[in-house]
């Protein structure tokens, strides 16, 4: 057989091969609850179950829909966790609580975290087999192994999964970092990975719109070093529990001091548990005193490490600064530093927190009158622009981000030489089929925003949250009214009642307004070729009175309509 024969045979054993998706349940449109599924066959894989922090008070935060998945369980063989941080790993009680995973894979940070979360939801303990860099998942459709990245927390691992239709590269999250204070991240297999061909990147789109190489995180270690080496009083560095990397650099850097440490904040002091367990961190018992300790020794002998970078109102920093907290009482010789960078959405919390620090006469440092005290986990578009040349890919699929920072990374992958026509920037649920090296748009799965609280696992969808916040802002209003089914008439005339919307008793004449466009919208539906149902007549209810208060009020209050059969009066 030549070699035409040969290729013409394998075509035709390939069109045999049921295709390969990729897709994702969250993470694209937005940066967080991550969760990515590459599935061919009867075998469908999960790439990370994460959160999304929420702007609701009223919540924990938001997941994505299980739904699908419970659909699919019999063809899920597992979850693959790219590293340990809550976008990433946030949702995975809740995901075992409505599916069956067969084995999680995670490095070792990221089970222990993963492991610590199910033991405070009170979810049985789940085997995770310890992934590194070396590892290799072979099954009848995949050949799936990792490769290292650099990100701001150790063992992040990005995934190439191998199929006879192609190969897809995630990257997980990832910056590039040349002097890192952890493992380096592998070049060489990632450029290898790239010889051998990359049919679709999955690549984090978080920083896309930034231009500048990101700083690397042993050069924040020394310019913090800097500051610890000329402060007279105490040090408070604040930096987001999640950045275990920096927590480690600011723990060497008391110690180098020789400085006491505090901690405060319980995510704080969880992944320090954690890193120390793991031996992430080798400390004495002793370098570490709790904050009860703290009289025994001088200012200048202390060093306090927090959370509450965000302005969070029961947050240690927040306490301090404005003179709530119980133990700490900061004046002119405390150096505080903000190791961290701004969330949007959270500048006037931080502002204030700013500013009565400055009230305080304390020494504030930070990336704007200190620049190289962050640096970003996640790369740029130079170092977006490094992993596309490295891995090649013939088709591309900006992940991780908000829309905006999906198109800026979109436009760096046409500068490096891919085809605008083989770059997809879809919503969540939306299918790219993989079939002999082509990607092409497929239909929808279905996805949603799944709210979460303290009290339970399942959460509450998105349509649940809206009309919670509708009722929180806008009132409710209940409509009664007595129909005759048999002969489509009004019986008892609408009757109205507000709850956190309007004075009644001031407002007589608009309310009959309201009844009577009711009655005279119910009359038209009656005297129509429609069928008449009750959903028909609660939705007519249920439109005229939005349309009547949006029109005066400019609100949106949640109706509900209560529809009576009296059918029975009628015939008395």
């Amino acid at each position: 057989m030549n070699d035409e024969d040969k290729n013409e045979s394998f075509q035709l054993n390939l069109k045999k091969i049921p295709p390969m998706y990729v897709y994702a349940l969250g993470g694209l449109g937005e940066v967080g609850k991550n969760m990515y599924i590459v599935e061919q066959g009867n075998e469908l894989w999960i790439i990370d179950s994460g959160i999304m922090f929420a702007a609701e008070i009223s919540v924990e935060g938001v997941i994505p829909s299980f739904e699908w998945l419970e659909k699919n369980q019999k063809r899920i063989k597992g979850l693959i966790i790219t590293h340990g941080h809550e976008d990433h790993i946030g949702s995975i009680p809740h995901l075992l609580n409505s599916v069956d995973i067969p084995k999680i894979y995670a490095g070792r940070i990221a089970a222990n975290l993963i492991w610590s979360k199910l033991s405070e939801r009170q979810v049985p303990r789940q085997k995770i087999e310890i992934i590194n860099n070396k590892s290799v998942i072979k099954t009848l459709n995949f050949k799936i192994d990792f490769f290292n990245v650099n990100h701001s927390i150790p063992d992040c691992f990005g995934a190439r999964f191998k199929s006879k239709h192609g190969t897809v590269v995630t990257t997980a999250d990832f910056k590039f970092d040349f002097t890192p204070v952890g493992a380096k991240a592998d070049l060489y297999k990632m450029a290898s990975f790239g010889n051998e061909g990359v049919t679709l990147l999955l690549s984090d789109s978080t920083n896309a719109q930034s231009e500048k190489f990101s700083i690397s995180e042993k050069q924040v270690a020394e310019n913090i070093d800097d500051i610890a080496s000329k402060a007279k009083g105490r040090i408070i560095a604040a930096t987001f529990a999640s950045n275990v990397f920096r927590v480690r650099e600011l723990i060497k850097i008391a110690i180098k001091y020789k400085r006491k440490i505090v901690v405060f904040g319980y995510s704080m002091d969880k992944i320090i548990k954690i890193s120390r367990k793991i031996k992430y961190l080798n400390l004495g018992e002793e370098v570490i005193i709790d904050f009860k300790d703290m009289d025994k020794y001088k200012e200048n002998q202390l060093f306090i490490i927090s959370t509450g970078t965000q302005g969070e109102p029961t947050a240690a920093l927040t306490k301090m600064s404005d003179g709530r907290h119980k133990e700490i009482h900061l004046n002119e010789k405390d150096t505080v530093i903000f190791a961290s960078s701004e969330i949007p959405g959270n500048y006037e919390n931080i502002e204030k927190v700013v500013n009565n620090l400055i009230k305080k006469g304390v020494k504030l440092i930070n990336n704007y009158n200190y620049p190289g005290v962050h640096a970003s986990g996640h790369g740029g578009m130079q170092e977006q622009l490094l992993m596309i040349n490295l891995f090649k890919p013939l088709y591309f699929f900006p992940i991780h981000g908000e829309t905006v920072m999906q198109v800026k990374h979109a436009k760096t992958a046409i500068a490096a030489g891919i085809k605008k026509e083989n770059i997809f920037i879809i919503p969540n649920g939306r299918k790219l089929k993989i079939f002999s090296g082509k990607v092409t748009l497929d239909d929808y799965v279905p996805t949603d925003d799944i709210y979460i609280d303290d009290t339970n696992l399942k959460g509450q969808s998105s349509k649940v949250i809206t009309d919670r916040n509708s009722m929180s802002e806008f009132g409710v209003i209940t409509i009664t009214i007595g129909i005759n089914s048999k002969e489509n008439k009004i019986i008892i005339n609408p009757e109205f009642a507000s709850y956190g919307t309007f004075n009644q008793q001031k407002n007589r004449a608009f309310i009959a307004q309201i009844e009577t466009k009711i009655k005279s919208n119910l009359e038209l539906y009656y005297r129509s070729e429609k069928r008449v149902t009750f959903n028909g007549i609660k939705e007519i209810i249920r439109n005229s009175v939005r349309n009547e208060i949006y029109q005066k009020r400019k609100t949106s209050p949640i109706v509900i309509p209560i529809v009576l059969n009296c059918n029975f009066l009628e015939n008395n």
